[in-house]
């Protein structure tokens, strides 16, 4: 077992980058760039009643450090960015996001996995720079990535670490935990506050190796979700969620991944709201995603229904989501990338009010290596978003982002095998 192996399970959360067949990583290595952009956001206060458009220019950089070895891999990456507007510039706006990845082999049959990401970000699309699209599927107790709050301000982090004992070629347990917080601007909507949400997960994974390219797994996972914060639904819930779920991944032809889960969620309610007492339901989730990657085509489709936060709108929802993402090599060392999401998410307890969020996201963007140490990319982004419900929540927000990008690798500098 090497220092990165992991089981299929899917309690941690994390995802692949998608690639091209044979694209290789950098390893062993510290990397320095920087980017600059101009950039026009036609609805820079994400209120359709007072549209207001602008344009600017953005400043970014990305640290990253790789280190692999045997029996250890250390993964590093922090990429803080800068944004200027034109006219109105209290929207000027300083944002930082970084992960850490450590995988270690304890001894032969034992591995240890810790990993961190964070985001401090003030509005909703981060810049391209450092971004990869990912492919497979997130964990069902993941935090809502699609539907985002009103807010001027978001403060998230997810932390977490697995524990995987090999007990044969072929099978192999691991015990996982992780903690996220999810923070938000003072900004109010209609009256009403964001919810802020801290979720606590533990989980236990089993996973057989069926073939070569085929694996099972089961996890069994407690989710413990507190939310302070909004007044008509109750200024304090909590959510409880066990879940039984099965876990399957294969890969075939050396280039086509098929990943799913599946199994029931079982929800304990407790709220703040008028009448409002402790409440059980039994919920399903399930999710599946197809993976291709080749020389010239990197795509993934997904879609899941899951229960999770509402990124600040209700508490914990009912969260369906369909996403895909596609990178193509072009011609004369160009690369085009497309990316798109739809997602719904629905209050999960009747008793606390029904609310609903719904949103469209995408993404296209071309991109060509100017040199060997720069990049140009030419992008347009869209959003689309819509809350309602028993909150007073009927903002809605249509958003076009139009993007001129050039990246510069400063340094890279070797630290040894």
């Amino acid at each position: 077992m090497t220092a990165g192996a992991q089981p299929v399970a899917i309690g941690n959360g994390l995802q692949a980058p998608l690639r091209f067949a044979g694209e290789g990583v950098p390893t062993n290595q510290v990397n320095i760039s920087m980017g600059t952009s101009t950039f026009y956001n036609d609805n820079v206060l994400l209120n359709n009643a007072e549209r207001v458009a602008d344009e600017g220019v953005a400043f970014n950089s990305n640290l990253s450090f790789m280190r692999q070895t045997q029996n250890v891999t250390f993964k590093f990456n922090y990429l803080p960015s800068f944004f200027l507007y034109k006219n109105t510039t209290s929207y000027d706006r300083l944002n930082h996001s970084g992960s850490l990845t450590l995988n270690g082999r304890l001894s032969p049959r034992w591995a240890l996995g810790i990993f961190d990401t964070a985001s401090y970000q003030n509005g909703i699309f981060q810049p391209l720079e450092g971004q990869q699209i990912s492919s497979g599927l997130s964990s069902p107790t993941a935090p809502n990535q699609t539907i985002y709050a009103y807010s001027a301000r978001t403060l998230t982090n997810l932390s977490g670490l697995d524990l995987t004992f090999q007990k044969s070629h072929r099978t192999s347990i691991s015990f996982t935990g992780s903690y996220s917080l999810q923070q938000y601007g003072s900004q109010q909507i209609a009256g009403e506050t964001l919810y802020n949400g801290r979720s606590a997960t533990g989980g236990f994974a089993y996973q057989y190796r069926v073939t070569e390219h085929t694996a099972f797994g089961v996890d069994l996972l407690h989710e413990d979700a507190t939310y302070r914060g909004g007044a008509s639904l109750g200024g304090l819930q909590r959510f409880q969620t066990e879940s039984a779920l099965v876990a399957f991944e294969s890969h075939f032809a050396q280039s086509i991944t098929v990943s799913f889960f599946g199994g029931p969620q079982y929800v304990t309610t407790f709220g703040e709201a008028t009448g409002v007492s402790t409440t059980r339901s039994l919920q399903g989730a399930g999710g599946a995603s197809v993976t291709k990657e080749v020389r010239r085509t990197a795509l993934d489709l997904s879609v899941q229904r899951r229960i999770t936060d509402s990124g600040g709108l209700f508490g914990q929802v009912e969260y369906t989501s369909a996403s895909f993402g596609v990178r193509r090599r072009l011609a004369g060392h160009w690369e085009a990338d497309l990316l798109g999401s739809a997602t719904r998410i629905d209050t999960e307890e009747a008793q606390l009010g029904t609310g609903r969020g719904q949103g469209l996201q995408g993404e296209f963007t071309l991109s060509r290596a100017i040199g060997r140490d720069s990049t140009l990319r030419i992008s347009y982004q869209n959003g689309h978003q819509v809350a309602s419900g028993t909150l007073p929540i009927t903002e809605r927000y249509d958003l076009d982002l139009v993007t001129v990008e050039i990246d510069f690798k400063l340094k890279s500098i070797p630290i040894g095998h």
